[in-house]
């Protein structure tokens, strides 16, 4: 009796000994108590490093580039061509003289005429070289009548010249009549006449102006 009884007691402590676990063991359980789920050592997902992708340099706009206006030009009236209202005239810096003869006889003019003036005594019109530059002035008057030249040689051929200035024509042919003109204009000697004649006959209300300069 006392032997089974000494047995039982052996088994009971056997049951309630705690049980120990080995090195490297999983730890001991507890009665009705479950086993702790392994946990997955998730390793952080790494972001893909990309890389920044090369930019080309953000350049500033490009300013237009203005070109420098060209100034204009004052532009001459081409010969028998009157100058536009408030049209200044550029001034002949030389007179080109390709014919001599011509030259002297232009100087030594015997005088200029307009036909509606109906006269015999022809108008005086001084002629001077003033520094390589021939100029005209004069004209011929009858009563109310008259004409005027004022101006300069552009240049001067053997048969012709260009007269850069103003022509005036007062009350010829009839009274109250102005006929005034600016710019450049062809005188021309033609066959044996011996004076050039304004080649720009028409200008005011259809008539056709003679103005002759003899030489």
């Amino acid at each position: 009796m006392s032997g089974i009884y000494a047995v039982a007691l052996g088994l009971a402590f056997v049951a309630a000994a705690p049980v120990m676990a080995a090195p490297g063991d999983a730890p001991a359980l507890a009665p009705g108590q479950l086993p702790p789920r392994p946990q997955s050592q998730v390793q952080p997902q790494t972001q893909p490093q990309t890389q920044p992708q090369s930019q080309s340099p953000t350049l500033p706009p490009r300013q237009p580039q203005t070109q420098p206006q060209a100034q204009p030009q004052q532009a001459q009236p081409q010969s028998g061509q009157a100058a536009a209202p408030g049209q200044s005239l550029q001034r002949v810096q030389k007179t080109e003289i390709l014919n001599q003869a011509a030259y002297e006889r232009l100087l030594n003019n015997s005088g200029v005429t307009l036909q509606w003036l109906w006269s015999d005594n022809r108008g005086h019109l001084t002629a001077r070289d003033d520094r390589d530059v021939v100029s005209l002035e004069g004209g011929q008057v009858n009563g109310d009548r008259s004409v005027e030249l004022r101006g300069e040689v552009v240049s001067i051929s053997a048969d012709r010249f260009t007269f850069r200035g103003t022509i005036l024509i007062l009350n010829a042919p009839d009274p109250g009549r102005r006929c005034e003109r600016t710019g450049d204009y062809e005188f021309r000697a033609t066959g044996k006449r011996k004076y050039w004649r304004l080649q720009q006959m028409e200008a005011c209300g259809g008539l056709t102006d003679y103005v002759d300069i003899y030489y």
